[in-house]
């Protein structure tokens, strides 16, 4: 089994600490592996690919080579937190975030899913959505929110 622990790279280092903190201190409690996955937007990485406007019109290796860049990020932000990280796998997709999440939890035989939750008034969690919301909605596993800020 694994911790799978999201790490957004779009927020400030201080801001996702704590969410790698319990992660990292479940993996060791529960002597599971830790898996930190960056998931980019579908939408972020089109606006890159001069004009495409789905997937499905994207050569494989820009994909692969965003993927690579994504799993290299969280790599950058646990090494940055943790003195001495543990064994972690460092994952990164191109993908509708909450569903990525939710998928790739069943990927790793997730025991938990570990995710920050941003404050955000009921207002804007109305307009705006929640990546956290959908995949505490959706995912088939446990789900740790971790209050940020």
């Amino acid at each position: 089994m694994a911790i799978l622990v999201v790490v957004d790279d779009d927020e400030h280092v201080g801001d996702i600490e704590e969410t790698i903190r319990v992660a990292t201190d479940m993996a060791q409690v529960y002597e599971d592996e830790l898996v930190a996955l960056n998931v980019i937007s579908k939408d972020e990485f089109l606006k890159e690919q001069q004009g495409k406007t789905s997937i499905a019109d994207v050569e494989p290796e820009p994909i692969r080579r965003y993927e690579r860049e994504a799993a290299d990020r969280a790599r950058a932000l646990v090494e940055q937190i943790l003195d001495e990280p543990l064994d972690v796998t460092y994952l990164g997709r191109v993908a509708d975030p909450a569903d990525e999440i939710v998928e790739t939890g069943r990927e790793v035989d997730a025991r938990f899913i570990v995710i920050g939750a941003r404050r955000r008034s009921p207002v804007g969690k109305a307009i705006f959505g929640s990546t956290t919301q959908s995949v505490l909605l959706s995912a088939d596993r446990p789900v740790v929110t971790v209050m940020e800020g």
